[in-house]
């Protein structure tokens, strides 16, 4: 009975503890945000998806003409959706209008002592190197993501015209 009055103790010291944590200062955070060079990291990373944006809107536009080559004309649409699809996530990324969002969200996730020990391990030469990297996890991720979205794509159209099929089944039983 007392080992578990005194493990009950202990997690309400552990807990409190880390409910206690002091928060990270907005001069910690924004010093954070520019080791890690948050900006140029995500115009790398927009920069390095390009290709996936260009093969989301191929596929975009194959599943709409129902066929797997596009024809020159074709292929204009698609290369004028890719190019809105990159407009749009530049705008999306602008960093006027990410800096607020990345500087409210680490200094209400992290403690000033997590946030003062990652501006420790990306200030180090691993540290740069993981985020130096991190456009190209991004863009091996969408890859992934691209292709898992194109067979997606193929198998729903198929879905949907099976559903159709049932529907103009049920009308013509209907009349």
């Amino acid at each position: 009975m007392k080992t578990i009055k005194y493990l009950i103790c202990g997690l309400i010291c552990c807990s409190a503890n880390l409910s206690f944590a002091a928060p990270a200062t907005a001069q910690d955070v924004d010093k954070l945000i520019s080791v890690m060079n948050l900006n140029q990291l995500m115009q790398d990373t927009l920069k390095q998806l390009r290709p996936q944006l260009d093969q989301q809107a191929y596929v975009i536009v194959q599943s709409v003409v129902r066929h797997e080559s596009l024809s020159p004309q074709e292929q204009v649409i698609a290369n004028q959706l890719a190019d809105k699809l990159y407009t749009q996530s530049q705008k999306m990324l602008a960093w006027d209008k990410l800096k607020p969002v990345y500087s409210k969200i680490y200094g209400d996730v992290f403690s000033a002592e997590e946030v003062k020990a990652q501006i420790d391990f990306y200030s180090s030469s691993v540290g740069q190197s993981i985020l130096q990297k991190t456009p190209l996890v991004a863009q091996e991720t969408m890859k992934i993501m691209n292709d898992q979205l194109s067979s997606v794509m193929q198998t729903s159209q198929q879905d949907f015209e099976d559903i159709a099929k049932q529907l103009n089944e049920l009308k013509k039983k209907a009349n």
